[in-house]
């Protein structure tokens, strides 16, 4: 498994921060985060991949996938139809970005806004989707879904979708938890050919609290050893991106969690 790091995690304010930080923590990629409309419509420029190859080879890191987080702002993929169109086509650039920069993946997040809340809005999704898949396998580019949905929901899009190798779930480790789903039994449950990565990051879960994200790895509710040892026993090998706040020292946040982790997948690895 290789270990990557989100950039919105590292609390810089431009893209070649990131990856200079990325670097100094000892990530070995960066999951790039378009987290603005502003940040989205970059995905159209002409020199934006060239950008990207330029920066990761600078700092000698893999550019695994691109986030589009901006989409979460409104209903992208479940709005209406002039909305869903808009939001294609900047899948679409964000896939030919991807497949310029040698990134496996293109994260489509269901979350806020474009949440998939009813199933009148999942099938609208995947519908959104499958006009996608073409365009994605042809570029050799999956378009990893990433959303609340529950498993058999999960399983029910991919299936709708043919299985098809250009979707998969981008398995987000905070979203099953606070559902309440067990998320190591979700790992097993997908398996390595339906998880085209995971976002790792912790979340304290409180009685008649909402959930607390802003916690480092480790000490919240998360059981790590479990989700490792799930991973393993998947013969998961893929990445696995820290999507982790940056707290108030972002370097010294992203250098503890990513000991964090190397430490489990030694111990890990070791029984």
């Amino acid at each position: 498994m290789k270990l990557g790091i989100a950039s919105d995690s590292l609390g810089a304010s431009t893209l070649a921060e990131a990856f200079k930080c990325a670097s100094q923590v000892g990530a070995e990629g960066v999951e790039v985060h378009y987290s603005s409309a502003k940040d989205i419509r970059a995905l159209g420029r002409k020199k934006h991949p060239d950008e990207l190859k330029a920066l990761a080879q600078e700092h000698g890191l893999a550019v695994p996938s691109l986030a589009l987080i901006g989409l979460c702002r409104q209903p992208s993929l479940i709005g209406d139809p002039k909305t869903i169109a808009d939001s294609q086509k900047s899948i679409l650039n964000a896939v030919t970005v991807a497949a310029a920069v040698a990134a496996e993946t293109v994260v489509v997040p269901f979350y806020g806004k474009n949440a998939l809340e009813v199933e009148g809005e999942l099938t609208r999704a995947a519908d959104a989707l499958m006009e996608l898949v073409e365009s994605a396998e042809d570029a050799g580019v999956v378009l990893a879904v990433e959303s609340t949905l529950n498993f058999n929901q999960m399983r029910f899009l991919l299936n709708y979708l043919g299985n098809s190798g250009g979707v998969k779930i981008c398995y987000d480790l905070g979203a099953a938890l606070v559902r309440r789903l067990d998320v190591a039994s979700g790992i097993r449950n997908l398996g390595p050919e339906a998880i085209a990565g995971v976002h790792l990051k912790d979340v304290r879960i409180t009685e008649g609290k909402p959930p607390d994200f802003d916690v480092v790895l480790g000490e919240g509710s998360m059981d790590f050893r479990a989700v490792i040892g799930a991973l393993r026993a998947v013969h998961y090998d893929g990445w696995i991106m820290l999507e982790t706040p940056p707290g108030d020292d972002p370097l010294t946040s992203a250098k503890k969690n990513l000991a964090f982790v190397q430490q489990l997948l030694s111990a890990n690895a070791a029984t």
